[in-house]
């Protein structure tokens, strides 16, 4: 026997076993065969919670069907959630075979009376939620899952299991996803068993929008650089500097010193 929620990862060949077919036998337990029965059963235990028992053959998860069953007996009694307190499951190449525990509740608050070790395992959920999502199509297959959504690769994306329709949890925060992520890809059935918050596609982010550039007043007409005035000579000639003049200026400027001269008004000794 298995806990609830377990991690593992299946590939199989063959459609899952709600697409087409024959759906599984829901209804109270029967003889299916030789040594065993198929369907549900469900009793009351002493502490009040009920105690459900689910078996499959040959398709279908048992899980699915007790998860069903317990938000079927919720809605019959007049409430709109249902605890789930725990239970187990197996599953073989013949059977499939699950026991589910679970109380009524009229509000969306965490569980009450958890019968297992790891208080992550029960939760609360909504009753017409569950029966929705498992009810099979147009709600005429109990204990099958409907199509969630498709992947971004077109295909089928079924969610199922302990998790589905999780409302509360005994912890807060903690995040409530169905068991069973099955994914249809033509023939080919991938499976993946435990918790998924995530399955479904999340949302794309916003797109975001920026704001329009500020515009720029136009940059200043740049001054036009003035004219180098070419003196020309006037008549008479006072106010004209020809090249040879300033030539001589400039050497006579770089001129090295020489002592005893008296045009630089002063000397130097030897």
């Amino acid at each position: 026997m298995k806990r609830l929620l377990l991690c593992l990862f299946l590939v199989g060949i063959g459609g899952p076993a709600w697409a087409g077919g024959k759906p599984p036998y829901y209804g109270p337990m029967k003889k299916g065969g030789i040594g065993f029965k198929v369907g549900y059963e469900d009793r009351v235990e002493k502490d009040g919670s009920w105690r459900i028992g689910a078996t499959t053959r040959g398709g279908g998860d048992a899980i699915d069907m007790a998860l069903y069953r317990a938000a079927e007996l919720a809605r019959d009694a007049g409430y709109r959630y249902v605890f789930l307190l725990g239970g187990r499951w197996s599953k073989t190449p013949g059977l499939d075979v699950a026991v589910l525990f679970a109380r009524p509740s009229h509000e969306a608050v965490a569980p009450i009376g958890c019968k297992s070790k790891k208080v992550t395992t029960c939760y609360t959920a909504d009753a017409g939620e569950v029966m929705r999502i498992l009810g099979g199509p147009g709600g005429t297959q109990p204990g099958v899952p409907i199509v969630d959504h498709r992947d971004e690769y077109g295909r089928e994306v079924f969610l199922s299991g302990y998790g589905t329709g999780g409302v509360a949890t005994l912890v807060p925060g903690a995040g409530i996803g169905s068991g069973i992520t099955t994914i249809v890809d033509g023939k080919l059935q991938i499976r993946t068993l435990g918790r998924s918050v995530a399955a479904r596609p999340a949302a794309a982010p916003p797109a975001m929008v920026l704001p329009a550039p500020a515009l720029l007043p136009p940059p200043a007409p740049l001054a036009a650089a003035p004219m180098p005035v070419m003196m020309t000579a006037e008549a008479g000639g006072s106010a004209r500097v020809d090249a040879m003049e300033r030539f001589d200026q400039a050497r006579n400027a770089v001129k090295p010193i020489r002592g005893g001269s008296p045009t630089q008004g002063w000397t130097i000794s030897d």
